[in-house]
């Protein structure tokens, strides 16, 4: 993959640089730029979807205006994502600059600031393209796009794939999925009456989100199990070869997701609801604000896996609001969401026992002989971490701090970080135990 990413002085980074690899795991105090960081990598990594998606659209001629070329479209449509996202450019500092580099350095993009002179602190956002970009719109601008029926995704998928050097889809599953849920029945009511600008004020990545779960629903009418069954029965049997490449991943990902939700998800009638068996269900704006945060990280990790798609995941908090072991759970499914390296991931988390769990899955990752045969006995292979694929960072005041330790030849995310709280919490109870005995051995000698 070999991204990278530079932010300066953007939202509470400061500065720092970061390489990107297959399984990626932000931690640190909350407010201090882990949301910012998986944003920015978003923004960056989702233009091959914008590209698609004015494609699809008939070009730029039909999106923007007849004399529109690639190279303003996209200007236009990186600009307006980047304030959808970040929010308006007029308080951000002069200097903030986001320069990401798409694995090969002909390829890159470049977000900047202009100062407004003639009101000063009104800056405005610049992108600039690499060669690498310049040359493929102008492959584009060769092109026409006016026939949808005309229109080769596959093609541009794969050109776009090769010179972005990126195979993947990206997806935002952001923190809050709680609220979303419940108001999982007005959703649809929201997004047909509110107007554009207002529909502007609602987060771009939580936004996308949503209309991804819209999109969806519908095909979860009878559960996961009547997906798989749909998929078996239907008459395309490249969807079947897709399933089947895939069904170990999918059964422990439906076992685990039955386990954790205390049942399963169907949509019926216009409503999402939890079965609880055959007949008796609970409406999804009644379960547990755990069952609301995960069920559709379980709905999306299976929809992609059973579709065969290679996804880029940016996952926020897939912790909230669940007991322990089921955070472990949780933990463990995203590395078999990995599915062989065919996916990636960021995972952003306060937990430390799903940074605890990632642990042990880079400790098996690194087992050797008869001792990974012992340990695939008790952890299945799939769960496994490689710890050259692996990133941990540490995110605090501003900067990046590798959160990786590679001493005595074993890679782990350092324990200090795991869980420094239960450290400060021990340290403060023998404290006060040891306070506690002086004063009644004091008191028995007076």
């Amino acid at each position: 993959m070999n991204h990278t990413i530079h932010i300066k002085k953007l939202g509470p980074i400061n500065e720092c640089t970061l390489e990107i690899k297959q399984f990626n795991v932000f931690t640190g105090p909350q407010s201090n730029g882990k949301s910012t960081v998986a944003k920015a990598i978003y923004y960056c990594r989702s233009i091959k979807q914008d590209i698609l998606n004015i494609m699809m659209q008939g070009g730029p001629s039909k999106v923007f205006s007849a004399k529109t070329d690639w190279k303003c479209a996209m200007q236009a449509r990186m600009k307006d994502k980047f304030l959808q996202i970040f929010g308006t450019s007029w308080i951000m500092p002069s200097d903030m600059m986001l320069d990401y580099v798409y694995g090969d350095e002909k390829m890159s993009l470049c977000v900047s600031l202009n100062e407004d002179y003639e009101r000063p602190g009104h800056n405005y956002v610049n992108i600039q393209f690499s060669e690498g970009f310049l040359e493929l719109f102008q492959e584009l601008d060769d092109n026409v796009f006016l026939d949808p029926y005309a229109f080769k995704k596959g093609h541009w998928e794969e050109v776009l794939t090769k010179t972005l050097h990126d195979p993947y889809e990206t997806v935002f599953i952001p923190a809050g999925r709680n609220l979303i849920t419940i108001l999982s029945e007005q959703m649809n009511y929201i997004f047909t009456s509110l107007e554009g600008s207002q529909l502007r004020q609602i987060d771009y990545v939580t936004k996308r989100y949503i209309e991804t779960i819209l999109k969806l629903k519908p095909l979860f009418g009878r559960g996961l199990s009547g997906y798989i069954d749909d998929v078996m029965a239907s008459e395309d049997s490249e969807a079947a070869k897709k399933f089947k490449s895939n069904r170990p991943a999918i059964k422990l990902l439906c076992e685990k997701a039955t386990e954790i939700l205390g049942g399963s998800y169907r949509y019926v009638d216009g409503e999402e609801r939890l079965y609880l068996d055959e007949r008796k269900y609970i409406k999804i704006n009644f379960t547990s604000s755990g069952q609301q945060e995960i069920i559709w990280v379980f709905n999306l990790l299976f929809y992609y896996l059973i579709e065969d798609k290679r996804v880029f995941l940016i996952l926020e908090e897939p912790e909230s609001h669940l007991y322990p072991s089921s955070q472990r759970s949780v933990g463990e499914l995203l590395g078999l969401f990995l599915n062989d390296e065919k996916n990636a991931e960021l995972i952003t988390t306060h937990s430390p026992y799903l940074l605890g769990t990632f642990n042990y899955m880079l400790q098996a990752g690194q087992s050797k002989g008869n001792a990974g045969e012992k340990i695939k006995q008790k952890l299945r292979k799939r769960y496994w971490l490689d710890p050259k694929q692996v990133s941990a960072s540490y995110i605090r005041g501003g900067s990046i701090e590798d959160a990786l330790d590679q001493d005595d030849e074993l890679t782990l995310i350092k324990n200090e970080l795991i869980d420094q709280a239960s450290v400060d919490i021990n340290n403060m109870s023998d404290f006060i135990i040891d306070k506690n005995f002086e004063d009644s051995d004091n008191a028995e000698h007076q």
